[in-house]
């Protein structure tokens, strides 16, 4: 008999991970954004595989609020992650679609949705 080395395959440890999320309050405004700042810069310290931003229950967005949002995103995906903003009021998804957010990051309706997109994600990730 021949010995048979036992061979492990290296699974990424953000592949399998849950996604992190960040839940914003009903109006995102100059502390809201400190907070989210906060809350980003420690995610992007773990670089992990993806994140949800949950603005479902958001219905006002200041400009510190959206700026803050556009620079967190850019950071975390600096540090590899692919972000998903939950965003259920119509008045702040225009926003996001005249400013570009949508077209440079996934925005989808419901919290279902990002954690589907995921899933599916990492399901390709896994396959291939």
């Amino acid at each position: 008999m021949t010995d048979m080395k036992l061979r492990t395959i290296p699974l990424r440890r953000s592949a399998l991970a849950q996604p992190e999320t960040i839940a914003i309050g009903a109006s995102f405004d100059v502390t809201g954004a400190r907070r989210f700042a906060r809350s980003v810069t420690r995610l992007a310290q773990r670089h992990p595989a993806s994140v949800i931003v949950d603005m479902s229950q958001t219905q006002s967005v200041d400009s510190s609020g959206f700026g803050s949002l556009i620079s967190g995103l850019k950071k975390l995906d600096d540090a590899g992650a692919t972000s998903y903003v939950v965003c259920a009021n119509p008045a702040v998804r225009r926003l996001m679609d005249f400013t570009g957010v949508s077209r440079m990051f996934a925005v989808v309706d419901r919290l279902s949705d990002a954690r589907h997109a995921i899933e599916q994600a990492t399901a390709g990730a896994l396959a291939s």
